[in-house]
């Protein structure tokens, strides 16, 4: 590990490759390793909409629980055990007559499924669950990674997004494991969006990361959601609920934002619920209307966080929709989709083939140490930038990273005092207001993870790097209380100009 100055930590160097090629200059070809021989990706000196991302209304693909109807779903998949194992397996098609048509569909080399898809953007979710586990997804006919999608508690259900990379036959493996005892569970997917390969012609939308800004808080807005409520948010020219300049255009080229929805469901009047993020307007006291999906779900006393990639309405908002019982619901802006017609890098999104463990701070590699109460400290992604690698070549600058950012191991700070925290990860400080060579500026009012006493939460983030260029390519994390270790897993990284 290279040796830098206190407080510091730096990521090992590790070699990568991408699922796609977004900048070649020459055709280059990859191919999923174990995947079956499916070509992944195939670029030439026309970028196309490779790496652009492309919106659809949120809609559930994959759904085990036996009342479900209209879904491509097999018999109940639960976590069972066999001999020894408490595990079980089961492949979920993406993409084909299986999946979802996410254009008309074209199947080009007659595999069965539209090969311009190279990733799938989708919200996960363990439903019910008899026993604590974990959830991990992986392209089939490849191996699963050490990474977990979703950690669950018996009878919580969970949900975390991800970026799902469809393998043979333009399927996924979902892996549920329950290490202690044999167990039930039901999975649910609900799919907003694809990331188109480079030979595909139509254009997406582009990410443009931002600065972490919170831009909704029903504390702030007239209190908890109380029974059926919608909330309808403004995203063409949003502002920060402390005020001042927008934080996303208002434009209409901005067809998508990113966000991190929290929901506390601590209160007097809180009931099991859910939370969904929609771009079409609905009478939310017509259960017809009320949405289909969800983003976020929610037991009595929880409180947890969840990423979601929203399309925006022709409107330029998005609907917020609380089911039941009393909630405070919270929205923090990471960044935004917006149209391109030029065939520049900025923004594209570019899957890894493997997700890459960037940190694990329970490791004697990255200090063996949590961090403390009311504490940030850097990460420097210099050296995974630099190595970020497609047949050889780099792939050049990049602005930040989609990661699943895992919470584990809470601590009290005082024995006799329970304690929750939030982690939050944003930029590090630019040259104007950075103190020291190894000093966060304060962390922005936002969170990533939410995270109580024997819990593990994971949570997708969009993380934007910091500017300075005397330290590139820096983050800070900062924990609110306790001590806390914590994970990072990158599954793409988003290209700059």
């Amino acid at each position: 590990m290279t040796a830098v100055p206190a407080l510091r930590r730096r990521l090992t160097s590790a070699a990568l490759t991408l699922a796609a090629v977004a900048a070649a200059a020459t055709l280059a070809i990859v191919v999923s390793p174990g995947g079956g021989g499916r070509t992944i990706a195939a670029s030439d000196p026309a970028l196309g909409a490779g790496g652009e991302l492309h919106n659809v209304d949120p809609v559930r693909i994959y759904d085990s629980r036996p009342e479900s109807t209209g879904v491509a779903a097999p018999a109940v998949k639960g976590v069972r055990q066999t001999g020894s194992s408490t595990a079980v397996r089961f492949d979920v098609p993406l993409l084909g007559d299986g999946g979802i048509g996410f254009r008309p569909f074209v199947d080009d080399d007659q595999d069965g499924f539209d090969d311009d898809v190279l990733a799938v953007v989708a919200n996960v979710t363990v439903v019910t669950p008899t026993q604590a586990g974990h959830a991990t997804i992986f392209p089939t006919g490849t191996s699963p990674g050490t990474s977990s999608v979703v950690n669950f508690a018996p009878g919580q259900t969970v949900a975390n997004s991800a970026i799902l990379r469809p393998g043979t036959g333009g399927q996924v493996t979902v892996h549920l494991e329950t290490p202690i005892a044999a167990g039930t569970a039901h999975f649910l997917i609900d799919v907003s969006g694809w990331i188109s390969t480079s030979g595909y012609e139509t254009r997406g939308a582009r990410v443009e990361t931002i600065e972490p800004v919170r831009i909704y808080d029903s504390d702030l807005s007239g209190g908890n959601l109380k029974g059926a409520r919608k909330v309808s948010l403004p995203i063409w020219g949003a502002v920060s609920t402390d005020g001042g300049a927008a934080v996303v255009p208002n434009s209409a080229d901005v067809v998508g934002v990113i966000v991190n929805l929290t929901g506390v469901n601590a209160y007097g009047g809180s009931k099991a619920t859910h939370i969904s993020l929609v771009p079409d307007d609905f009478d939310p006291n017509v259960p017809a209307q009320q949405p289909t999906t969800s983003n976020l779900n929610l037991v009595p006393g929880q409180t947890r966080a969840n990423l979601a990639i929203v399309p925006v309405g022709d409107d330029g908002r998005i609907h917020l929709f609380a089911l039941q019982g009393e909630t405070r619901a919270v929205v923090d802006v990471t960044g935004y989709l917006v149209r391109r017609a030029d065939d520049t890098r900025g923004g594209r999104v570019i899957p890894l083939i493997t997700p890459f463990r960037a940190f694990d701070t329970r490791l004697s590699d990255f200090h063996a140490q949590p961090l403390g109460p009311a504490r940030a400290e850097p990460w420097s992604f210099e050296a995974f930038v630099n190595d970020v690698k497609v047949n050889g070549t780099w792939v050049g600058d990049q602005a930040g990273l989609f990661g699943n950012f895992t919470a584990v191991g809470l601590e009290r700070q005082y024995s006799w005092a329970p304690v929750r925290t939030h982690l939050t990860a944003y930029p590090y400080p630019d040259d104007a207001v950075q103190n020291s060579p190894d000093e966060c500026k304060p962390a922005p009012n936002i969170s990533n993870v939410n995270l109580g006493e024997n819990e593990a939460v994971p949570n997708m983030a969009l993380l934007r790097y910091g500017d300075n260029v005397n330290v590139p390519s820096q983050l800070c994390v900062f924990n609110l209380a306790g001590y806390v270790d914590y994970l990072l897993d990158v599954y793409a990284v988003v290209l700059t100009d």
